[in-house]
């Protein structure tokens, strides 16, 4: 696929003016924020994709994020308006809401609106449990980053996505027919990404989207992650003592499965690990989604670092818990771990962005 080099001057303003109507958060020092996005609440029943993981979420949020204080940012696609009414949503999920309210009561909580939720932003406030923004600008301390769903950077206008939500709902879910997202092409993902990373990079700040389903730190997909850690430790193993060796062949075992796996769920398109043909920044970052088979991601920032971060259930899957490299932490009283799958202080991702970009 042809890369495009720049944007066009019409989504140049459009994605300006949406940041610059974006309410700020101003992180103080000691603070901390996480973000999820595309968790596509439903009615509980049998088409709802988060009912497996929302005790997951239930636990993480209440257990975790509120216990040490951190700011909820829900970044789009939180409803799935496009199947659902609202009222059966929040009806079963009342505990979810209760959660949220707890964050809310302590002015720590900021709830985005993405293409299957975006009738939110329609309705009146006064009809809302909480406010709905489109967007969100972040600071922490002199540094910037700007949060949004993501779906901003398509083509399509208002009019056509409240369509084909109403089309999904009236007509295709009634009929069986599955939810078709942006997340399920691979082309219409690396799209989103490839507009995304190109504004971050010309204004040179970090963007942090969902939309996509698929985690990015950096600016790189996971699989490309690995595909690095793996040449680093071959660099490193020549030089390595014999009582070191081991230890990277444990690790680059472990990385060489996790390669392997990410090649088989991942359809590549030639070239797509690059979004621009200069050096890649690291300007782009998403929190993946609540609907994973074995978990959900999450993007943690607090005052100096980043973290990409993964909670899931090791009834379902022990693969990190057993995995070289890496150390999952154990939510007490649960069977949910919480592993650190990349993190990086901020003073680098923004010293890269500003004298490469």
């Amino acid at each position: 696929m042809a890369k495009a080099k720049s944007l066009s001057s019409g989504l140049l303003r459009k994605l300006d003016r949406l940041y610059d109507e974006a309410p700020l958060l101003r992180l103080q020092e000691g603070g901390q924020v996480v973000v999820f996005s595309d968790l596509h609440l439903g009615d509980g029943g049998a088409a709802d994709d988060f009912a497996k993981n929302a005790p997951i979420l239930r636990a993480v949020l209440g257990d975790f994020y509120e216990k040490q204080g951190y700011i909820l940012v829900l970044n789009g696609d939180i409803e799935e308006l496009a199947r659902f009414s609202l009222a059966s949503i929040a009806t079963r999920w009342l505990d979810i809401y209760a959660l949220w309210s707890r964050f809310a009561a302590r002015d720590a909580f900021f709830k985005l609106a993405g293409n299957h939720d975006l009738a939110l932003l329609r309705r009146r406030p006064g009809d809302l449990p909480f406010p709905v923004r489109e967007s969100l600008r972040l600071e922490i301390g002199e540094k910037r980053l700007w949060l949004f769903h993501g779906h901003q950077v398509s083509r399509l206008d208002w009019v056509f996505q409240s369509l084909g939500a109403l089309l999904l709902r009236w007509l295709l879910h009634p009929l069986g027919i599955g939810n078709y997202t942006v997340a399920r092409s691979s082309r219409r993902r690396f799209r989103v990404e490839q507009r995304a990373y190109l504004y971050a990079r010309a204004r040179k700040m970090p963007a942090v989207i969902g939309h996509t389903h698929r985690p990015l730190f950096e600016s790189l997909p996971r699989l490309d992650s690995v595909k690095m850690e793996i040449e680093n430790l071959i660099r490193r193993y020549p030089q390595a003592t014999a009582t070191e060796k081991p230890d990277l062949e444990r690790q680059l075992s472990g990385l060489k499965q996790e390669y392997v796996e990410l090649q088989g769920k991942e359809p590549r398109q030639r070239g797509e690990g690059l979004y621009h043909a200069g050096p890649l920044l690291p300007c782009l970052f998403n929190s993946g989604c609540g609907i994973g088979r074995h978990g959900i991601t999450a993007i943690e920032f607090d005052s100096r670092r980043a973290r990409l971060v993964y909670w899931f259930d090791r009834r379902r899957s022990e693969k990190y818990i057993e995995a070289e490299g890496f150390q999952p932490e154990p939510l007490a009283g649960t069977d949910f771990y919480r592993v650190v799958l990349k993190q990086e202080e901020l003073d680098y991702i923004f010293t890269r962005i500003n004298l490469l970009g």
